[in-house]
């Protein structure tokens, strides 16, 4: 892990460095993750590590707030976080113009950062990038207000607890914090719509990613129509988790697109039978009242077996001590929770 004081911010970023070593010419990869609950993590595994092998030099870091960030209580609007990035690129020394990956807000702060200094650019790969000329501000407080009444509702806190599991748990508790603790909402709220006349002069290639299922799939083609060189790609039977569900084709359309683009765009194929659909909860972010109907009622299966177990005698064989059947029924519970969670994963 590595930090660097950017923009008077203390941000964790990880640097990957070309497969066989430094080199002066090797292309900069910089990848901006969403916002709230995500981190650099989730451009790591996915993309990070196939672009350095690839021969790229890839640079993930946390957001302001996210992550081993600094959360600071206030500084999230778009104009800080693109001073963010810039003080970033000063403080490792990178002066050439980069490729900027990003992934839903992420991906709308690379946009924005084109449109403003495009002489720093080399191009543009916007994975679900939330997109308007009009209620951009808006549209993205209204759905931070939303995640906040959805993590926050008595059932998700439940779901947390009990079958969450650590590493979503902690990411949760994260993004709690930074909803609860922070700016972020209102200065969300103050972010500007996409100008039709600066998007129509901008230089940076720019290849757009949606999946068919995502709720803001409407949104690729007014970016398409606007930016001058644009590749639109839609994979049908995703849904705005794009970048978890296609990571395999993704790292391939990455590569192309950063170093083979003068070659034909590789081929996506679906695996039969396997489709991506948001729940209709999610869409209505609404948190449904079963949510944790799966955990509860193995952990009452769980307790009939135990009652049942202590109601008939029990042979304990010579030298084995007397709590030790108790001690195997008593685990049943956990691997009971640790199913549901999996599955409502």
């Amino acid at each position: 892990m590595a930090e660097i004081v950017a923009n008077g911010v203390r941000l964790h970023v990880q640097r990957l460095a070309p497969s066989g070593g430094a080199r002066p010419d090797a292309p900069v990869v910089v990848m901006l993750h969403g916002m709230v609950i995500d981190n650099l993590a989730s451009f790591y595994f996915s993309l990070g590590n196939a672009m350095a092998d690839a021969g790229c030099e890839v640079v993930c870091y946390d957001l302001r707030g996210h992550g081993k960030s600094e959360r600071t209580p206030s500084g999230y609007g778009i104009a800080t976080a693109m001073a963010d990035l810039t003080a970033v690129l000063g403080e490792l020394g990178i002066d050439r113009p980069v490729h900027l990956v990003g992934n839903s807000y992420g991906a709308t702060l690379a946009l924005t950062y084109g449109v403003e200094y495009p002489d720093r650019v080399a191009s543009l790969t916007l994975i679900e990038p939330p997109f308007r000329i009009e209620g951009l501000g808006e549209e993205m407080a209204r759905s931070l207000t939303q995640v906040l009444a959805a993590i926050s509702d008595d059932e998700v806190e439940e779901w947390l607890q009990f079958s969450a599991g650590r590493a979503v748990g902690r990411i949760m508790r994260s993004a709690q914090a930074l909803l609860r603790e922070t700016t972020v909402a209102e200065d969300m709220l103050a972010t500007k719509p996409f100008s039709p006349e600066r998007l129509s002069a901008l230089p940076a290639p720019v290849l757009a990613i949606y999946g068919g299922n995502s709720e803001i799939i409407e949104q690729g083609d007014g970016l398409a129509r606007l930016v001058p060189d644009c590749t639109l790609v839609v994979l049908e039977h995703h849904t705005h988790m794009v970048l978890r569900e296609a990571a395999d084709y993704l790292r391939e359309l990455l590569r192309w697109w950063v170093l083979h683009r003068d070659e034909q765009m590789p081929a996506y194929q679906l695996h039969e039978g396997k489709k991506f659909e948001l729940a209709d909860w999610v869409l209505s972010r609404t948190i449904p009242a079963d949510l944790n109907a799966e955990r509860r009622a193995a952990r009452a299966e769980a307790g009939e077996s135990a009652e049942r177990a202590a109601a008939v005698p029990q042979h304990v064989p010579a030298g084995a001590s007397a709590t030790s059947a108790a001690v195997g029924a008593s685990r049943k519970e956990p691997r009971a929770s640790a199913g549901a969670a999996q599955r409502e994963q």
